[in-house]
């Protein structure tokens, strides 16, 4: 199973212990404590000062700093603020405060997504179906220096069973780091990602929700069908990965075609 980084936001912990944000993604649990290391290393540099006291700086990190744990299979396995005192005392140099670069390197360069859903065989105006496309537009121009170009996404969105009469939407949008990582997280944790050549698609469900995805990441691609597999990977990726991908779509945009999908029905939108 992949690590997760808890982060706690300082400022907020005293009012509210539960707010916390989770970075998930991290393949080692080693990476994933360089992060948290880094993390923390880099919100207290941002408060530290010329001719300041280890006691002020200490006392403006608990009010203002962000604070780390790493979680994995076998539980917590590591926690910043054990290492808070060498934090204060050894400045970070270079690369040891910068956590994004050391974040966006975990994604392979060439990953890539395709995603097609569609809703269960149930009557309009309940039906939907979409099609989500997700690659790098732009090659990096330099890896080792953090300089990723965004992941660039379409969505394309079927308000009923598509037909000739029956309109398809698009959708732009970029999608964050963290977000594909999740997904790429949960389709190896949920062991998706290997050569499925040798398996028949199983029968649809009637009325079943079917997911299908094409990945791509290392050099590698693979095609994973909810219908082709496994009870226990077909509960997980519906359960679990579809999720996640939907999240790689920003709510607005899922608003928006969710408006234009309930005028379409009303007959207030128009077809082609």
């Amino acid at each position: 199973m992949s690590y997760v980084v808890i982060v706690c936001d300082m400022f907020h912990f005293a009012s509210d212990p539960e707010h916390e944000i989770e970075v998930p993604g991290f393949p080692t649990r080693e990476v994933a404590i360089e992060y948290a290391r880094r993390r923390v290393r880099s919100s207290l540099e941002e408060l530290r000062k010329p001719g300041q006291s280890p006691e002020e700086l200490r006392r403006l990190w608990y009010i203002f700093g962000e604070d780390c744990r790493v979680v994995g299979p076998e539980g917590v396995v590591y926690r910043a603020f054990s290492e808070l005192e060498h934090f204060i005392h050894h400045p970070a140099r270079g690369e040891e405060s910068d956590y994004n670069a050391l974040y966006e390197s975990l994604l392979p360069v060439d990953f890539a997504l395709t995603c097609e859903w569609m809703a269960g065989a149930v009557p309009p105006p309940y039906h939907y179906e979409y099609r989500l496309v997700l690659r790098r537009y732009e090659p990096p121009s330099n890896v080792e220096a953090g300089l990723y170009p965004p992941m660039q996404g379409e969505i394309t969105f079927w308000p009923d069973y598509p037909r000739a009469h029956v309109p398809a939407w698009k959708e732009t949008f970029s999608v964050g780091t963290r977000a594909c990582l999740h997904v790429y997280a949960l389709l190896k944790d949920g062991d998706l990602l290997h050569d499925r050549s040798s398996q028949q698609e199983g029968r649809v469900a009637i009325g079943g929700e079917i997911a299908t995805l094409e990945v791509t990441a290392e050099g590698q691609t693979w095609r994973i069908c909810s219908t082709a597999l496994p009870p226990e990977q077909h509960a997980f990726l519906l359960e679990r990965v579809m999720p996640a991908v939907r999240k790689m779509v920003p709510d607005p945009v899922w608003e928006r075609l969710e408006t234009r999908r309930e005028a379409y029905h009303r007959g207030t939108e128009s077809s082609p």
